[in-house]
């Protein structure tokens, strides 16, 4: 859609309240923050705002984000710091874009040999997001996942394998989401453990462990990564998620994103040149050593 109309400044945009002053017609502005930009979005929509403008308060490149799912039916952008501190009076916007239902698949490969009632996983996403190409985030997991699969070259000592590409994680973990939703209970309960691998090659590289993960998958991978191990705190944001809020033990490693570990995080800049090739060898051998053992404790 095509805007033109004056401001309101909102605050964060994620209660009733935060609307009291908008009148209709008029384009909201929000602080990025507290809430996902799909509510922000549907929010100001509700409350008959004529578009949205989501100000990243701290950094001048607009933030990678999405809505999500389609729906919203007024103009949506986000905007960095400085152009927010810039808006004033009246704008025009405009905004070309499809919102729509489209199919995204996951590959999952699993050994030959192991138990048949207990399995491993480790996985990591297999898309990027449109600004670039996404050969740290998340060429440098899936590649890792590849070096594991020869490693194996189709056995387990204990418990099966399976290594998962996730579908959709930039547009909300989408692909692990719904492999989780659909597990039968039998199969959620045979998985005894998660491993995830989403930018193991960053440049100027952390050592990163989930720390907010399970204590004896954490601990195990912090003896194979070393003394440069880094506590991680992965929150909600990979493909991790779905699976420790099933209640299965999950773990991973991370080696930074944006300044200073990979500036070229969600830029045109993540091409092949973006990796560290000794870093991410490390981690693909310290991820594959904790699969192993794992499959032989189950």
């Amino acid at each position: 859609g095509r805007v033109e109309a004056g401001l309101r400044r909102l605050g964060l945009g994620c209660g009733r309240r935060d609307f009291r002053a908008l009148d209709e017609g008029e384009i909201a502005v929000v602080a990025r923050g507290k809430c996902f930009f799909r509510d922000k979005a549907r929010n100001v929509e509700s409350a008959g705002a004529a578009a949205l403008l989501i100000v990243d308060g701290e950094s001048d490149e607009p933030p990678s984000a999405t809505l999500g799912a389609p729906g919203i039916q007024i103009p949506v952008l986000a905007v960095g710091a400085t152009a927010g501190r810039g808006l004033v009076g009246r704008v025009e916007l405009e905004v070309d874009a499809v919102a729509e239902r489209r199919r995204t698949v996951n590959v999952i490969a699993e050994t030959a040999t192991g138990r048949g009632d207990r399995v491993v996983i480790a996985g990591g996403h297999l898309d990027s997001v449109p600004a670039g190409p996404g050969i740290n985030d998340n060429g440098s997991g899936t590649a890792a996942l590849l070096e594991i699969a020869e490693a194996l070259g189709g056995r387990a000592p204990g418990a099966r394998v399976r290594l998962a590409f996730w579908g959709a994680e930039e547009l909300g973990l989408i692909g692990s989401r719904r492999y989780v939703r659909e597990l039968e209970p039998a199969d959620r309960d045979g998985i005894a453990a998660y491993v995830n691998l989403d930018m193991v090659g960053s440049p100027e590289p952390a050592h990163g462990v989930y720390s907010d993960a399970d204590p004896e998958i954490e601990q195990l991978l912090r003896r194979l990564v070393g003394q440069r191990a880094e506590e991680e705190n992965a929150g909600g944001n990979s493909d991790h998620a779905p699976f420790e809020r099933a209640g299965i033990p999950v773990g991973g490693l991370f080696t930074g994103a944006g300044e200073p570990h990979d500036p070229c995080y969600h830029r045109a800049c993540d091409d092949i040149a973006n990796v560290n090739m000794e870093i991410l060898v490390e981690m693909a051998r310290a991820a594959g050593e904790a699969v192993e053992r794992l499959s032989a404790r189950n």
